[in-house]
């Protein structure tokens, strides 16, 4: 165990002597080993934080702000700040417990000094093991042992985390140093657009075919949308439906169709069984009265008498409509092409879209050429990008400046010292949990290795190994307070930072920037309509407020008026995150930004001419005319099929619903027949079953398709109906639809013609600029938040392990004191010595319960007078 611990006390202070060596020489290969080395500590943090944190959106605690500074009173109900607690409820936990951990331990470390002190808690002494001791001083000292080292590599941790970051703020080489790393982020920014400036001036001779089909279709999709939503709002359904029905019936009454076929089979059927029934009535009659055997003579008379009764068609030929359904059918065989001319309905409905577009197919050629190809507008364009170019680049050099002044820490006294408090303080921060680690490594080497706690014979005593493990657990209840508060602080400020921010910008979350930039607009968009919905309320309390007579200038200014914040909002609805670290790495600049929806006014500015003739051009198409065509040509069609308005099957329908014949049930009858078993009447069963039995259970049929030839008339008078109410509400449907679809084809319009403008541009690269704006990111996210975050967790593990050490200690403690039953000093006859006698333990800690003397003493010659009671 002594060896374990010279090991790990030379690895801590090797690993101090390296963070020196470090320091000193600024050692560049060595942090970046450093950093690779602790890099799993990176990710336990990490994990840690989005498990607390979940995958909630971040605009949870904007949108509460935002309702709370609204309120008109000043009361907050819990519906306002509930979406607040329920996605920081990890973050408050872990709040809740760090407080109570700094305030409980040093309460409870009071309450133990002082039971220790009464000799109630921990440590007292008995010379004796108890039987299962031995076992459990080896348990808890493997198990303190375990969390005392889990503690070291945590501490280790800590050092070198607490070194990064202060190399990350001081350090001016880009690849440790925070500061130096965006400083030079800045510069690549500037020289990556500086390039694609000049990347955009020659472009002239770029081939932008496959930009223009790419335009082409996301107008072709607009249409198609716009199409749909006309048949939305027109509710053409209503007439599609029947149509629809009506061409499927009389589909199913073509002209040697089955359906046909079968009523022609049945009408033949019919006619040959009115024909054939009276003869097979009399030969059923006549068998059963002469070949009926004696014993069934009863039961054949009761057929015999059914049959000659009841054996009769029920209904003439005349009764089913054959006749009415030849002359249906030649009617719609001589109208097919009326009722297949109905589909032109569906036809024009579909081909809306085409018809928008063959409208302004002349409009959309134009604004290409003009935008897309025109020298003036690239070269106008051209010249506004460079000014942009210009002006972003002031700004980062005014930002390098600024960098710069903050660097010089040579100049600036009070932040070069605010730095050394913080290298030192951390240092000695850290130098706390070592010096509790090294109590406990040295309260187990004694205890392992020692012998008897009482005896001066050894040099190591277990004594000395308990004493040092109370002298930990007393150090670990003196600082626990400091260590959780530091704890806190760096957890509260690099904890929010990480979720809210980096992991999306880092691309820790799927599709990171993007969503982050789509979190950003909605932000901006609730501020802006919580505005203008504050500013409504103001106005018209000042218009109230005037009514009653209240003269006085009132005037309130609002922020949603401000230029910046339309431009803050154009910035986030680009979607620029999402464009530079996630699309540009694999495609093209322009084709990167095509992914948001951006207004640059030098892209406006030539947009706006031809973006309003293409809506003019879209207002004056004419889709009225041609849909009250379709419905002219629909409505003849319909009075040419006027034939249908005289279809009425209902004779027929009902006459289906009946049996064919008086027997109700004649197949029963048939079955009765066949029971007598007689030779004679097989041949008249069988005809019986062929004709009156197949025909009758063929009816179900019938009557379906008698009443599919019935609904001619329903479905005619359907769909004139339907094409009147169309025809009526027309026009306000196109009015509505037009609306409706320039609210969503303008931005499209707008959207896609921008992109015509700067289309030359499609062979630009944007990975320069991508590797620059990701360089800055990596610089406040990685190079300056992961070692502050590893730190604090690296600390807070250690603080959370100090519960269990607690534990363990005291108990061992109070086991190192005690002797080993059969320790072989027993043996030794030194125990018994004169030495051994006067060192042995004092009285105090050995208790011999004695058996009390309750024996009366007898003393000789006195006998106690018994007393007289009275």
């Amino acid at each position: 165990m002594t060896s374990i611990l010279r090991l790990r006390l030379s690895a801590l202070f090797l690993c101090a002597y390296l963070i020196s060596f470090v320091r000193s020489e600024s050692s560049t290969s060595t942090m970046l080993q450093l950093r690779e080395s602790v890099e799993f500590s990176y990710c336990a943090s990490n994990v840690f934080l989005d498990l607390i944190r979940g995958s909630k959106p971040p605009t949870e605690v904007f949108k509460a702000y935002t309702n709370i500074m609204s309120a008109h009173n000043n009361r907050v109900s819990y519906r306002t700040i509930q979406p607040v607690i329920i996605s920081y409820v990890g973050f408050g936990i872990c709040t809740v417990i760090g407080i109570l951990f700094a305030v409980f331990m040093p309460i409870v470390g009071l309450i133990f000094c002082c039971a220790r002190c009464c000799g109630k808690c921990g440590g007292r002494a008995q010379l004796m093991d108890a039987k299962k001791d031995p076992c459990r001083r080896i348990a808890y000292t493997v198990c303190l042992a375990v969390l005392v080292t889990l503690q070291l590599v945590a501490v280790v941790l800590a050092f070198i985390n607490h070194f990064l970051l202060h190399e990350a703020l001081v350090s001016r080489n880009p690849q440790t140093g925070a500061f130096s790393q965006f400083n030079l982020s800045l510069t690549e920014t500037e020289v990556a657009l500086n390039d694609m400036y000049k990347m955009a001036v020659n472009t002239s001779s770029i081939n932008i075919d496959d930009r223009k089909e790419r335009f082409i279709g996301i107008v072709d999709k607009g249409l198609l949308d716009f199409q749909k939503e006309f048949a939305r709002k027109s509710h053409s359904e209503l007439v599609t439906t029947p149509i629809v029905d009506l061409q499927k019936t009389v589909g199913y009454f073509a002209m040697g169709s089955e359906n046909v076929v079968f009523l022609s089979y049945y009408n033949q059927s019919l006619v040959k069984l009115l024909q054939d029934l009276p003869s097979l009535r009399q030969a059923l009659v006549d068998t059963l009265d002469t070949s009926c055997p004696i014993e069934q003579h009863i039961k054949c008379r009761q057929l015999m008498n059914e049959a000659q009764t009841k054996l009769k068609t029920q209904y003439s030929i005349d009764q089913f409509q054959f006749t009415d359904v030849e002359v249906l059918l030649q009617n719609l065989e001589t109208h097919l092409n009326d009722v297949k001319s109905l589909s032109e309905f569906n036809s024009t409905l579909g081909n809306l879209a085409t018809v928008v577009k063959d409208a302004i197919q002349a409009d959309l050629d134009r604004a290409w050429k003009d935008l897309a190809q025109s020298p003036e507008t690239r070269e106008k364009l051209a010249k506004a990008f460079g000014e942009y170019v210009k002006d972003i680049s002031a700004h980062l050099a005014t930002i390098r400046q600024n960098l710069e002044g903050v660097q010089n820490y040579e100049g600036n006294e009070p932040l070069l010292r605010v730095l050394h408090v913080g290298l030192y303080g951390g240092i000695a921060l850290l130098c706390i949990p070592v010096l509790i680690i090294l109590l406990l490594y040295l309260g187990l080497c004694f205890g392992v290795c020692g012998h008897r706690p009482y005896e001066e014979a050894g040099v190591c005593n277990r004594g000395v190994g308990a004493n040092l493990l109370l002298a930990g657990v007393g150090f670990i209840f003196l600082f626990s307070t400091l260590l959780m508060l530091v704890c806190m602080v760096l957890f509260l400020a690099g904890g929010p930072v990480q979720t809210e921010v980096c992991r999306y910008l880092t691309g820790r979350v799927p599709d990171g920037p993007r969503k982050l930039d789509d979190y950003v607009y909605e932000s901006i968009v609730f501020l802006r309509d919580t505005l203008q919905r504050d500013k409504r309320l103001r106005e018209q309390t000042i218009e109230q407020l005037r009514q009653q007579g209240h003269n006085e200038q009132i005037s309130v200014r609002y922020a949603v008026d401000n230029p910046e914040f339309e431009l803050a909002l154009d910035v986030s609805r680009a979607r620029l995150g999402d464009a530079i670290l996630t699309r540009c790495e694999t495609e093209p600049f322009v084709d990167a930004i095509s992914g948001g929806e951006f207004s640059w006014p030098p892209l406006r500015e030539p947009v706006q001419a031809i973006l309003q003739d293409l809506i003019d051009s879209f207002k004056n198409v004419n889709l009225i005319s041609p849909l009250e065509q379709t419905v002219r040509s629909c409505q003849e069609s319909l009075e040419r099929l006027k034939f249908m308005d005289a279809v009425n099957f209902t004779s027929a329908i009902n006459r289906a619903n009946i049996p064919l014949t008086l027997i109700e049930d004649l197949e029963h009858f048939a079955v009765e027949l066949r029971s007598l078993n007689m030779e004679e009447l097989r041949p008249h069963i069988d005809t019986l079953s062929d004709l009156p039995l197949s025909l009758d259970q063929q009816r179900v049929r019938v009557r379906h398709l008698y009443t599919m030839l019935d609904s001619f008339l329903g479905q005619h008078h359907l769909i004139q109906r339907r094409l009147s109410e169309f025809n009526a509400n027309l026009s306000e449907s196109v009015k509505v639809t037009m609306d409706v679809g320039l609210q969503k084809l303008r931005p499209v319009f707008e959207k896609e013609l921008q992109l015509a403008v700067i289309a030359t541009w499609r062979d630009i690269p944007c990975k320069s600029l991508r590797a620059a704006v990701k360089r800055g990111v990596d610089a406040g996210c990685i190079t300056l938040l992961m070692p502050m975050n590893a730190f604090w967790t690296g600390l807070g593990f250690t603080l959370l392990l100090y519960i269990p050490v607690i534990i363990f200690a005291v108990k061992l403690a109070g086991l190192y004191r005690k002797t080993e039953k059969y320790s072989s000093d027993y043996e030794e006859p030194d125990y018994i010595s004169y030495h051994g006698f006067y060192m042995r333990p004092t009285s105090e800690y050995q208790v011999v319960s004695q058996k009390p003397r309750n024996k009366v003493r007898k003393h000789k010659g006195y006998l106690p007078v018994r007393q007289q009671e009275t």
